[in-house]
C-alpha cells in the first residue's frame, strides 16, 4: 500500500494537516484552492513505500476529477509489455488533460546504419532501441542523437532477451543464464532454446524449445525464485506446460489479479495461476491469432491482437473482442490489420497500428477514439491494397507485406512520447531495395518524439522504507518532485490549470490500474 499526503499551498505556509488511512473504498477529497491569481499553486505530497518487488505492477496513486466524474489529472505507474520488451515499471508519469484538442510536436530521429526495424524500451533515463541487426543503441534525449549502447552490445542480445529492475537490484536475461546483480540466479536448460523472459508473482518465465526421440516441443516454464534465493535449475519441479505447437513464440505477457498471462503465436493463451498452468484459450494452426501487446488501462487488461487491429478485453477465460477499438482511417483496407503498441500518455491509452503505422487515442471517459499522427510521411493511404509497396515488394522477390509500416514501441519518457517504427521485415537496408528517397527511406526503423503540454514521466528508485514526492501544479508548468530535487516538469495552459483548480481527488483506482504497493496515507 502507499502512503499518500495531500497539500494545498499559497507559497508558504503549510495548511492545518489530518491523516487518513485508506483501505480498498474510494475516499474523495477536494482539490481546490483560493483565487490567488498566477501566484497560486497547487500541491499535493505523496510518500510511497514500495515493499517487497515481486514483479507486480505499481498502478495508479490518484485522480483528479470534476464534478460530473470526468477525469482531468492523475499520477500513476505504467507497466506494458510490447513486442518481447517491458518498460521500466519505476516509471510515475504525473499528468493534466488539455482542455481541448491539441496538435502534437512530432520530430523524427533515425537510427544509424538505415536499419528498417526499431524496438523501443526504457530502463531509468534511458531508452534503449533494439535494431534488426540485433545491436541495442542508446538515445540522448537531450541531443536527440542515437550511440551503440554499451550495457548490451557485450551480448548482441536477439529480441526477447535484457532485463528489468527488481527492487534495488538488476535481472539480467542472458543466454548464459538469468543472473541478480551478476550473480546466477537460474540455470537454464543445457539443451535446446530459451527465448522470451519475464517475471512476475516471484517466479520466473520463459519459452524453452528443444526435442526429445527427433521430435520437437515447446514448454512454458515458472520457476520460482526471488531475491535472496540461491540458483536453482530452472526444469527440476518447476511449474510447466507444453505448448500444443512446436514453434509456439510469444509476443507478449501480462499480469491480472494475480494471474500472469502469455499468448504463443497460434493464438493458444496460457496462463499461470495458484501455482499451476492452464491452457484459457485453445490455440490453432488453421488460423491467425497473434497478440503484440499487454496493458492494464482504467479497470481493464487489454491485448493487442493481429488481425483485426482491435483490442481484446481480459478477465479470466477467452478476451473479448472489442470491434473497432481502435477505428481505422476511411482511406485504408480493413484487412488484416494490427494492433501492435500500447502505452499511457497524458492520461490516455495511446495505440500503435499496422500496416499503415496509425497511432490512436482513447480518451476513456467519454469511450472516445481520436486519431493521433501517422508514423510515416508516405506512401498515400489507399484501401487499393492492403500494405503500402506491396508491387515494389514482390518486384524484390520478398512477401507482398514486407514493406507494411509498424508502430513497434510506446514509451513516455520526460514530457514526451517516444514511438518507434519498423517494417514487418525488419532488416538492414541494402541498396538493392532503395526504391525510396533516402528521406523517406530512412523513415523505416526511425524513432519519433511526440509531446503534447501536461504529461511528465520521471524514474523513481525503489527503496525499503518510504519515499517523498511531490507533485505541483503551476499556472504554467506541473513538476514531480524529490525532496527538494525536480525530477521533471512538463507546460500546461492556463486553461488546463484552472480547469482542476475546483476538482475532487479520487486514490486507489484509474488508468494506470490497482495500486499494488504496501502502503498509503492522505493527509490535508
Amino acid at each position: 500500500m502507499l502512503i499518500l499526503k495531500y497539500v494545498m499551498m499559497l507559497h508558504l505556509p503549510l495548511f492545518s494537516v489530518y491523516s487518513v488511512f485508506l483501505s480498498s473504498s474510494l475516499l474523495l477529497l477536494p482539490f481546490s484552492g483560493l483565487a490567488c491569481g498566477e501566484d497560486l499553486i497547487l500541491g499535493h505530497t505523496v510518500e510511497i513505500e514500495f515493499g517487497e518487488d515481486r514483479g507486480q505492477s505499481f498502478g495508479n496513486l490518484f485522480e483528479l476529477i470534476d464534478d460530473e466524474g470526468n477525469v482531468l489529472g492523475g499520477a500513476g505507474f505504467l507497466d506494458v509489455y510490447n513486442t518481447r520488451f517491458r518498460n521500466d515499471r519505476y516509471k510515475l508519469q504525473f499528468y493534466i488533460k488539455p482542455t481541448k484538442q491539441t496538435d502534437p510536436l512530432i520530430s523524427r530521429h533515425p537510427v544509424p546504419a538505415r536499419h528498417t526495424g526499431l524496438f523501443i524500451f526504457d530502463e531509468g533515463e534511458t531508452i534503449y532501441g533494439w535494431a534488426d541487426d540485433r545491436h541495442t543503441y542508446e538515445f540522448d534525449t537531450q541531443t536527440n542523437t542515437w550511440a551503440k549502447s554499451r550495457r548490451y552490445e557485450v551480448d548482441n542480445l536477439p529480441s526477447g532477451f535484457g532485463g528489468m529492475k527488481l527492487g534495488d537490484g538488476y535481472l539480467s536475461f542472458r543466454r548464459s543464464g538469468i543472473y541478480f546483480n551478476d550473480k546466477l540466479a537460474v540455470r537454464l536448460p543445457a539443451s535446446g532454446r530459451v527465448y522470451n523472459f519475464y517475471y512476475a508473482e516471484y517466479h520466473l518465465f520463459f519459452f524453452h524449445q528443444d526435442q526429445s526421440n527427433d521430435e520437437q516441443f515447446t514448454k512454458i516454464y515458472a520457476v520460482p525464485w526471488k531475491p535472496g534465493d540461491t540458483t536453482v535449475d530452472a526444469l527440476p519441479n518447476s511449474p510447466s506446460i507444453t505448448c500444443r505447437y512446436p514453434r509456439t513464440t510469444p509476443f507478449s505477457w501480462g499480469q491480472h489479479q494475480g494471474r500472469v498471462v502469455t499468448v504463443g503465436n497460434y493464438g493458444g493463451i496460457y496462463t499461470f495461476v495458484d501455482g499451476k498452468w492452464i491452457e484459457e484459450l485453445q490455440g490453432s494452426d488453421q488460423t491467425s491469432y497473434q497478440v503484440y501487446a499487454q496493458m492494464h488501462f482504467n479497470g481493464t487488461s487489454y491485448m493487442a491482437q493481429y488481425p483485426t487491429g482491435n483490442l481484446f478485453a481480459y478477465d479470466k477465460g477467452p478476451p473479448k473482442h472489442l470491434p473497432n477499438w481502435p477505428p481505422k482511417l476511411p482511406q485504408v483496407s480493413p484487412s488484416a490489420r494490427e494492433a501492435m503498441s500500447l502505452g499511457i500518455y497524458g492520461g490516455k491509452m495511446h495505440v500503435g497500428v499496422w500496416p499503415w503505422a496509425e497511432l490512436w487515442a482513447l480518451n476513456a471517459d467519454a469511450d472516445q477514439w481520436n486519431y493521433i499522427a501517422r508514423g510515416f510521411t508516405h506512401p498515400e493511404l489507399t484501401d487499393q491494397q492492403v500494405h503500402p509497396y506491396e508491387k515494389q515488394a514482390m518486384a524484390q522477390g520478398l512477401v507482398q507485406n514486407h514493406w507494411g509500416q509498424r508502430i513497434t514501441s510506446l514509451v513516455p519518457h520526460g514530457d514526451a512520447l517516444y514511438i518507434a517504427t519498423s517494417s514487418k521485415g525488419s532488416d538492414h537496408w541494402t541498396p538493392d531495395r532503395d526504391f525510396l528517397p533516402k528521406h523517406q527511406a530512412d523513415e523505416y526503423g526511425s524513432l519519433l518524439k511526440l509531446t503534447l503540454p501536461g504529461s511528465i514521466t520521471a524514474t523513481i528508485e525503489w527503496h525499503p522504507n518510504s519515499i517523498d514526492l511531490r507533485f505541483y501544479v503551476y499556472p504554467n508548468r506541473i513538476e514531480i518532485r524529490r525532496g527538494k530535487i525536480t525530477l521533471g516538469s512538463a507546460a500546461i495552459t492556463r486553461e488546463m490549470y484552472n480547469s482542476v483548480l475546483t476538482s475532487t481527488l479520487r486514490s486507489g483506482t484509474g488508468v494506470f490500474g490497482p495500486t499494488a504497493l504496501k502502503r498509503m496515507r492522505i493527509c490535508r
